[in-house]
């Protein structure tokens, strides 16, 4: 009996596998794996014309077209870090250019106290053209000790070598590039906005690299999280002569 039992019991299985074989697989969104923004909304005050979060840091993010900054007045006025703009391709020629007050800046920042990170403003058509622009901030920074990653900044220029080239072929220039400051001994990290995150970037394959997202408004609504959120490219921060991006750095935790 016990024997004829475990016989219907196998041939049960047997014949459920078969079903289970049938049966369409259940298909998930690949960005579900991306860690959500849970942060509330009403968190998020607007103190003397800045964006603020409890526990963030206030940054700038600055390059040559800033001119000259008084970095002494920038960190009276509350700002805790900034990226600088290391270098660029030209949009035209696409050279490789030196930011020129990238050296300047980052002497300043550091000495009025605050953390340094930098980004690239990439052109690249093509992946050797990422991996390029790798070497060349690299080589620049010559094992210059950095407080926040490497961003990669990609933007299309309408009338430059970039227009009409947005597609998904942007998510492998940004692997090539990070994937190479990461073997220099750097962290890295993707800079972003809504467009192209939600349809130029595949960003549940950047999950590992830090996020630093533009959105323009008074609280991040963004789905995924990002440590980094550029609130304003219009910023009136004193100690910068002209309007200056302003950012929020959200601490592991906040």
């Amino acid at each position: 009996m016990r024997r004829k039992y475990r016989l219907i019991c196998l041939l049960f299985c047997f014949l459920l596998l078969l079903g289970c074989g049938d049966a369409e697989p259940e298909q998930t969104d690949p960005r579900s794996v991306l860690p959500r923004n849970e942060r509330d909304a009403s968190d998020f005050t607007v103190e003397d014309g800045f964006v603020r979060y409890p526990g963030a840091l206030l940054g700038v993010d600055v390059s040559s077209h800033q001119e000259e900054i008084d970095w002494e007045k920038v960190r009276q006025a509350g700002v805790e870090f900034a990226i600088l703009q290391l270098g660029y391709r030209g949009y035209t020629e696409g050279a490789l250019h030196l930011d020129e007050r990238y050296a300047q800046n980052l002497k300043g920042a550091r000495q009025a106290g605050l953390q340094v990170g930098v980004y690239f403003f990439s052109q690249a058509l093509s992946v050797e053209e990422a991996e390029e622009e790798a070497d060349f901030v690299l080589q620049t920074l010559g094992g210059t000790a950095l407080d926040f990653p490497v961003f990669y900044d990609w933007e299309e220029v309408k009338s430059g070598r970039s227009g009409g080239q947005l597609s998904l072929a942007i998510t492998d220039y940004t692997k090539a590039f990070c994937d190479k400051i990461s073997a220099g001994g750097y962290k890295t990290g993707v800079y972003f906005n809504q467009l192209y995150g939600s349809c130029y970037l595949r960003l549940e394959e950047l999950g590992e690299y830090v996020f630093w997202l533009a959105e323009y408004r008074d609280a991040m609504t963004y789905p995924y999280d990002a440590a980094i959120w550029q609130f304003t490219s219009a910023g009136n921060v004193d100690g910068i002569q002209t309007r200056a991006d302003v950012n929020l750095y959200f601490p592991e935790g906040t």
